[in-house]
């Protein structure tokens, strides 16, 4: 379990046992460092790519996938209208529990929780970023088969990061449970 988790394997005596957490620690912080810095770059590339593209929908996928660019001073579906500084107070505070949960109250927390958090570190500096900056996010994937609001790479980067970090979490829940009945 240590192990899977990217912790030193107990020995006998409590230095092994004591500096597992910071092997952990030391992982996750490259691992997140690498996802988040990733994400934000194609984050920040595809709305460039976006706002100097032509103002009118475009279908990337036909029936499936249109580029429409959206100025955004609020929230998913319109909620919040003009409140993209509070907004991004919020993203930036969110940003800042990821940190201290990850790196101070969680040290030892596995590769997949670091990533999914990692994801949703980067999600929110990069929509609080377009807030701060801009004064509004760019929104432009615009999914042409169901009724849903424009979004975009940070977007992804939080609802994938959320599933990534829960399903990590029931991962290593269901491994400590099993070895735990062993």
């Amino acid at each position: 379990m240590a192990e899977e988790r990217g912790e030193a394997a107990p020995a006998k005596g409590g230095a092994a046992k004591a500096a597992a957490p910071c092997s952990a620690r030391r992982r996750n912080a490259m691992l997140f460092c690498a996802v988040a810095l990733g994400w934000l770059g194609v984050d920040a590339l595809t709305k460039a790519l976006a706002e100097g593209a032509a103002p009118s929908a475009v279908a990337l996928v036909p029936g499936v996938l249109d580029l429409q660019l959206v100025h955004n001073t609020g929230g998913a579906w319109g909620l919040f209208g003009d409140m993209t500084a509070a907004l991004g107070a919020v993203s930036l505070a969110v940003c800042a529990l990821i940190l201290a949960y990850l790196f101070w109250l969680a040290p030892g927390s596995s590769a997949g929780e670091a990533t999914g958090l990692a994801l949703v570190f980067a999600g929110g500096v990069g929509n609080a970023l377009d807030r701060f900056l801009r004064g509004y996010v760019v929104d432009f994937l615009d999914p042409a088969f169901v009724d849903f609001p424009v979004f975009n790479v940070a977007d992804i980067g939080v609802t994938c990061g959320i599933v990534v970090f829960f399903a990590a979490l029931a991962w290593q829940g269901a491994r400590e449970r099993k070895e735990g009945s062993s």
